[in-house]
């Protein structure tokens, strides 16, 4: 064999070797999309392509529950809600009436800790806009769903979806993602998320922030050994005031109508079904506090995580199906 034919051999193989590695390394590549929403970030990562159409798809999905659900916008769907009369049928949304009864749900299973009609209380604390209007927290009442996406209000008080809006959000980009057979992804609005399916051979890996950290520190990951997950995390570290030398935070308590106080210093929820519910239970969690929320959350069968403590130190506690998930 001539030496000008072993080179050719040589320079094919060589050729054929970048290229086997240039395509092994594209093979793995992730494709993400991100913007700002609800007062915080999203994104969508995922192993497949993701077209401009369905970008512009989930775009409008983050948009229009925006505009369901939104206590800063005084022509949403729940802020029109809000100004509506008293015990006279409404006709609402799919989308508000999904959420709601998903509200209803978690509202039962926390024995009334998770309340959605607290918006006037928010306002009065800063954590939302009133809308010059009257800010007077009825005792009583609340709000009845019925069929073919009726709600009767019961009170003048004010819903306020904040703690459940933006896992609805989640949820329904990954139904659309589901459809269009973008199966392998990843999606957060701001901490609320879902994983399914696989980053490749490996499984989505999800850091759960320190709470005691201000620099993004995971206090616990969670790998994703299932083919669907939903997470969801409550905490006062980030979103809270300080008045009169006290903190106060965004998480009420219905009971006392005041800002909780409890050691616990996150609360996250790991969910096999539902983004929505995840969201809504992270914050009656937070509401219920320890050791009722781990209790509740055991009977229930809830995969729960607290992170416990003050002054810099913290402890994390699990509850049984959180360990039965593996996480």
């Amino acid at each position: 064999m001539s030496r000008k034919l072993i080179s050719k051999l040589i320079a094919l193989c060589v050729g054929l070797f970048c290229v086997f590695i240039a395509y092994n390394s594209n093979s793995n590549k992730t494709y993400s999309i991100s913007g700002n929403a609800y007062g915080t970030s999203w994104s969508v990562v995922s192993t497949s392509f993701i077209a401009d159409h369905h970008e512009k798809n989930i775009i409008k999905i983050i948009d229009h529950i925006d505009l369901v659900a939104s206590n800063y916008k005084i022509n949403s769907e729940i802020a029109i809600v809000n100004k509506e009369p008293l015990n006279v049928e409404l006709l609402i949304s799919d989308d508000l009436y999904n959420i709601l009864n998903i509200a209803d749900d978690i509202s039962r299973l926390s024995n009334g800790a998770y309340n959605i009609m607290l918006g006037k209380i928010s306002s009065k604390l800063g954590f939302a806009p009133d809308f010059d209007m009257d800010l007077i927290q009825d005792n009583d009442g609340g709000y009845l769903l019925i069929n073919n996406n009726k709600l009767i209000k019961k009170s003048t008080n004010w819903f306020d979806l904040s703690s459940i809006a933006k896992g609805y959000a989640v949820q329904r980009i990954h139904e659309y993602l589901i459809t269009n057979n973008i199966t392998n992804h990843l999606i957060d609005i701001g901490g609320e998320l879902i994983v399914n399916g696989s980053n490749y051979s490996t499984p989505w890996m999800i850091g759960i922030q320190d709470p005691n950290s201000f620099n993004d520190k995971a206090i616990h990951v969670i790998k994703n050994n299932a083919n669907f997950l939903a997470i969801a995390t409550s905490g006062e570290y980030r979103n809270f005031k300080i008045s009169d030398n006290k903190m106060i935070t965004h998480t009420i308590d219905p009971k006392t109508l005041k800002s909780i106080d409890s050691k616990i210093l996150s609360v996250t929820i790991a969910h096999e079904e539902s983004a929505t519910q995840a969201d809504a239970m992270a914050t009656a969690f937070n509401v219920i506090g320890y050791p009722d929320a781990l209790d509740i959350a055991n009977e229930n069968n809830i995969a729960l995580m607290l992170v416990i403590g003050s002054e810099g130190e913290s402890e994390l506690i699990f509850s049984n199906k959180w360990y039965d998930l593996g996480l």
